[in-house]
């Protein structure tokens, strides 16, 4: 008797179709390693393009430090400060509203008394400070006397003085009293008073 034996392993499906898969995969991959380089290409680039707009505006803000300590310099001159310190005082009035001719106004008349009338008003700066110059008509020296008195207890008002002062003629009808005064005008200290 004769048998006849078959010693070969029988080909698995991936060994038959491994062959006809290697194309497309080979392709798949060829693809997928094209597509990631072109996606490290892509951030790369960005990258550069981020490191040079980060160089530029390190740059321009070195530039920019350097104009300020220039500036710096420049406002540590005597002469400029007292320009800045001037330009501050300014502001600072600006921002407090402090300057009101109509304010100043209403600050004199609240403290006359009915026989006291305002027949002239000036307001011109004196350092930090206002000085205020003012004209007023009494009809008796106790009225004047009251408001000059109102006047010195104001806090709006301080080193009042009186410049001058003289009678209207006698023929007049009543003998009517013109005094000049001047003083520092403090804006704002009642209400900074109140707080």
């Amino acid at each position: 008797m004769k048998v006849v034996l078959n010693l070969a392993i029988a080909p698995s499906a991936r060994e038959r179709y491994g062959l006809y898969w290697a194309l497309p995969a080979t392709l798949l991959g060829v693809t997928g390693l094209a597509f990631l380089l072109l996606f490290t290409v892509r951030s790369f680039r960005e990258y550069r393009a981020v490191q040079k707009s980060v160089a530029e505006h390190q740059g321009r803000e070195d530039t920019l430090r350097a104009q300020e300590m220039a500036l710096r310099k420049q406002l540590e001159e005597p002469e400029s400060r007292r320009l800045l310190d001037d330009v501050q005082s300014v502001n600072a009035l600006i921002e407090k509203k402090r300057i009101s001719l109509t304010g100043l106004a209403t600050d004199i008349t609240d403290l006359m008394p009915e026989e006291v009338r305002l027949t002239g008003l000036a307001l011109a700066p004196d350092g930090q400070e206002l000085a205020v110059r003012f004209v007023i008509t009494g009809k008796s020296e106790e009225a004047i006397e009251s408001f000059l008195s109102d006047l010195e207890d104001s806090p709006h008002f301080k080193d009042v003085a009186i410049i001058n002062q003289g009678f209207e003629e006698a023929g007049t009808p009543s003998e009517l009293e013109n005094i000049a005064c001047a003083a520092h005008y403090l804006p704002g200290e009642s209400e900074a008073s109140g707080e």
